[in-house]
């Protein structure tokens, strides 16, 4: 991760852009090739690896406890409802600025996006499913007493540039990877309740909602144009970013605007637009590829064959 450019390679990447040739022969809408694997890592919930040619690697893990509920002192909201709780740390290996405290800022930052995009219940609505589409209903156990929380942590193992993007594929395949086991209550009377977790590995739950969780599209405006999935020194030349979180459908899921630089209403409007049809097209091909690393996986099995992953911590 560079943290100074020349003026001849600014001037370079600026001329590029405007001319729509970006230095490393794309153009200002394509992403560079993305390759995704799912259940790399045995110990947990749900897994996924998103490596994006050129430096960026993400290590996503789901983890599901058992915890109370989180009740809302004031409103009350929340009793019947399960958790979200996310976390992002950037590897010191993956970028020299990141090595002490350097990364800090940036974890706070990416894990603060994660948590309102996947954790924001909607405030205009009656459904328990959050913003994100998670049904954080169906993870509740025993209402006001226990639920399932998940625990999404992201490890950024190196750098390459859009982390964000990277971070919330990654986050999409785990979930989609992610099995919660069965449980079943018992009424003992007089309101007390007790569950049991059932311990068969082929019989579990996926989480209910998971299709309409949202991806989020990273825009850079370098002078009067505007690119996705922007390189590192890209990233440098970037006088605004805009982060667009969408989902299937299209729908607006979150918004958040960085760096100094100002955006002109018209642009935002055009950059908004073309981040959402961004963002459903590029849902379509990452639920593809999970959907044909699952049925390969299944087919295998079927047939006595053992499943092969190419990610590290498998088995």
């Amino acid at each position: 991760m560079p943290s100074l450019i020349s003026p001849a390679e600014r001037d370079f990447i600026l001329k590029g852009i405007e001319c729509n040739i970006r230095a490393d022969g794309r153009q200002r809408p394509d992403f560079r090739e993305v390759i995704l694997e799912t259940g790399v890592v045995s110990q947990t919930s749900g897994s996924a690896r998103v490596r994006i040619a050129g430096g960026t690697d993400i290590l996503v893990s789901v983890k599901a406890e058992i915890g109370p509920v989180q009740v809302d002192s004031e409103t009350g909201d929340g009793a019947d409802k399960g958790q979200i709780i996310c976390s992002v740390e950037c590897a010191p290996s993956a970028s020299q600025q990141f090595e002490g405290r350097g990364a800090d800022d940036l974890n706070n930052e990416l894990t603060q996006m994660m948590t309102r995009i996947l954790s924001n219940t909607s405030a205009t609505t009656s459904s328990a499913s959050s913003a994100a589409g998670i049904n954080l209903s169906k993870l509740c156990i025993i209402p006001g007493q226990q639920c399932w929380i998940l625990y999404v942590d992201a490890l950024v193992l190196d750098y390459g540039g859009n982390l964000m993007d990277a971070i919330f594929m990654g986050t999409r395949a785990a979930i989609f990877d992610t099995r919660i086991p069965k449980t079943e209550v018992q009424d003992l009377g007089d309101g007390q309740f007790e569950f049991e977790v059932l311990d068969d590995a082929e019989d579990t739950d996926i989480v209910e909602g998971r299709e309409d969780m949202p991806i989020c599209v990273t825009l850079n405006k370098i002078g009067a144009r505007h690119i996705v999935d922007a390189s590192p020194l890209e990233e440098l030349c970037t006088e605004a970013k805009l982060v667009i979180a969408v989902n299937r459908s299209g729908e607006l899921c979150g918004l958040q605007k960085g760096q100094d630089g100002g955006i002109e209403p018209s642009l935002l409007l055009e950059m908004i637009q073309f981040g959402k049809t961004i963002g459903q097209t590029l849902i379509k091909q990452l639920d593809a590829t999970i959907k044909a690393e699952a049925d390969s996986d299944v087919a295998k099995r079927q047939r006595g064959e053992p499943v092969h992953k190419l990610g590290f911590f498998a088995q």
